[in-house]
């Protein structure tokens, strides 16, 4: 739950997983015992050369605030190595539990939830309600991403046979709640798009059959049902339903088609990466050479959002490709040969870490690096 801090600074990813990730790494050295795979030492070695490298532009600013992300995500993930074998699924079911404990909170009385969320949250924007809550999270959106991964992670415990299938099911039934009453968009689509990666791995004739079946009940009783009308997210899944094009004319996910176009343009003029504290130089240079701004306003994108997309990304993707080039490039792959397997479970978590870099999530995002964990953990044999 990386929102959740006993006090929070100004920043929606709190630094306590990075703080305990230093004292276990630490620990790690005291017994002797320390593991680095050559996808971690090439993590630690990018979150260095973060830190140092500036480009050759001297109007680029240089601020420490921002440089840190990357070695401080890489010891994050480190630490997860070395120690994921000892993470319990009673710490997961607690986790799950506080977290719908949180949103439901949130739904039923606002008021009285935001006394306690506002004192170890840095900001909660949601108000709750029918509106969507978020529980312990800055918004919904990354609430619902929360349960996520909890789901997945839960998931993987139940192949590894560390939970049963009442446990799952649990799993799955609370963290299906915590998703619907964050009325997030965001959790919408990305369950839609994983439940698709999920079927698809599981794929056969019969199953295949059985959908063809099945799918055109559900997709009906959902838009004939209330849901639509009462969440953004399932307002906006009615609209992909109805016109999978309109999916474009949406202003949020328009805005990060931008962000990720604005950091493809601008690796595609420094392949190199134009250094630290560059992206918003690179970004009104890519902008004045292939008039994004005007592309997407025509997709929905408001002007003065467009503009801000100038100054600062939500993209972890496209920072990083624009300051670091094709270095950050190698670091992408390399994730995916650590981490890709034919299975269904490896597909889907890296699925979900890849699309959490890719937009919307900072890179110091925990729960990424559970889920990559997770991947590299499930590829050894049980």
């Amino acid at each position: 739950m990386p929102f959740i801090s006993p006090y929070p600074i100004g920043s929606d990813v709190q630094p306590v997983a990075v703080f305990f990730a230093s004292l276990l790494i630490f620990w790690t050295f005291l017994e002797r015992n320390f593991y680095l795979s050559f996808l971690g030492s090439f993590f630690l070695l990018l979150g260095f050369f973060s830190l140092i490298y500036q480009g050759f532009d001297v109007s680029n600013i240089y601020e420490i605030r921002t440089r840190v992300g990357l070695i401080f995500a890489a010891i994050t993930f480190v630490a997860m190595i070395n120690y994921f074998d000892y993470f319990s699924p009673r710490v997961l079911m607690l986790a799950i539990f506080v977290n719908l404990f949180g949103v439901i909170w949130h739904f039923i009385h606002p008021d009285s939830f935001l006394v306690l969320g506002e004192i170890i949250v840095r900001e909660i924007k949601s108000a709750g309600g029918g509106r969507g809550s978020s529980g312990f999270a800055a918004e919904s959106s990354f609430t619902s991403i929360t349960a996520m991964v909890q789901l997945i992670v839960g998931y993987f415990f139940y192949l590894r046979n560390k939970i049963g299938l009442s446990s799952f099911r649990w799993a799955f039934l609370l963290c299906s709640i915590v998703i619907v009453l964050s009325g997030s968009g965001t959790g919408i689509i990305y369950a839609a798009f994983l439940i698709s990666i999920y079927l698809l791995s599981k794929i056969s004739l019969r199953t295949f059959v059985t959908s063809l079946l099945i799918l055109p009940i559900l997709i009906f009783g959902f838009l004939n049902s209330s849901i639509p009308e009462q969440t953004r997210g399932g307002y906006l899944l009615k609209l992909v339903l109805t016109n999978p094009l309109i999916i474009f004319r949406d202003g949020s996910v328009a805005e990060r088609m931008l962000s990720i176009e604005i950091g493809l343009r601008g690796f595609q003029l420094h392949p190199l990466g134009a250094g630290g504290g560059s992206y918003s130089n690179v970004a009104k240079e890519v902008d004045s050479k292939f008039n994004l701004l005007t592309k997407y306003e025509s997709f929905g994108v408001i002007p003065v959002r467009g503009n801000a997309y100038l100054k600062e990304t939500v993209s972890s993707f496209a920072k990083y490709l624009i300051e670091l080039g094709i270095i950050f490039l190698f670091f992408i792959l390399l994730i995916l040969y650590s981490c890709f397997a034919n299975n269904s479970f490896n597909l889907i978590s890296l699925s979900l870490a890849l699309l959490l870099m890719l937009v919307s999530f900072s890179i110091l995002f925990p729960p990424t690096y559970l889920l990559l964990a997770c991947c590299i953990s499930n590829k050894r044999p049980v």
